[in-house]
């Protein structure tokens, strides 16, 4: 009699588990449903004058939801308002406001970079910066070394892009 008790519960839990177990495996495939898709927004935040450091920008839901980093709290509070102005009404700006080099500081330590570079020998080069948007201007013997000055001016902290001016010059060796 013990015995038949023990399996009757036995078996009433085992039946309830597995009723339990069914109803989540339903609600699961509907769970799965109800995410909605990211929309990628960077290059339409991007082509309205966003100059952003690492900018990404995805629109889940109804929710625009804003991403990098900058010096400028300016710029910052322009990517939110970009987004308003896009009729877009929920809006999470997480752009990251942090320190950088200033622009003078930038240069400097641009043009030191750029002087102690393996490959850029015998190019010259002059640099602009204003507001962390480095114009780069000068003379270089092969194209590969324009990309390699590019590259890493806009590796330095506070650079939020780089404009490349250059001109390449046919060397008489």
């Amino acid at each position: 009699m013990i015995r038949n008790q023990a399996v009757e519960k036995n078996f009433i839990r085992i039946s309830c588990c597995s009723l339990v177990f069914a109803f989540l495996c339903l609600l699961a495939p509907s769970a799965a449903e109800a995410q909605i898709e990211a929309i990628d927004l960077t290059d339409v935040f991007r082509a309205g004058g966003v100059e952003i450091d690492r900018l990404m920008v995805f629109k889940i839901s109804d929710i625009v939801l804003i991403r990098g980093r900058t010096s400028n709290v300016a710029m910052a509070a322009q990517a939110g308002s970009f987004a308003l102005s896009l009729g877009y009404r929920r809006v999470a700006n997480l752009i990251q406001v942090i320190p950088g080099l200033a622009d003078s500081e930038i240069e400097r330590y641009g043009a030191r970079q750029l002087d102690m570079a393996r490959g850029l020998e015998g190019c010259s080069f002059q640099i602009q910066s204003v507001a962390g948007i480095v114009r780069l201007k000068g003379q270089v013997r092969r194209e590969v070394q324009g990309d390699l000055a590019v590259s890493l001016l806009s590796r330095i902290d506070g650079v939020n892009a780089v404009h490349s001016e250059l001109v390449s010059i046919k060397s008489d060796k």
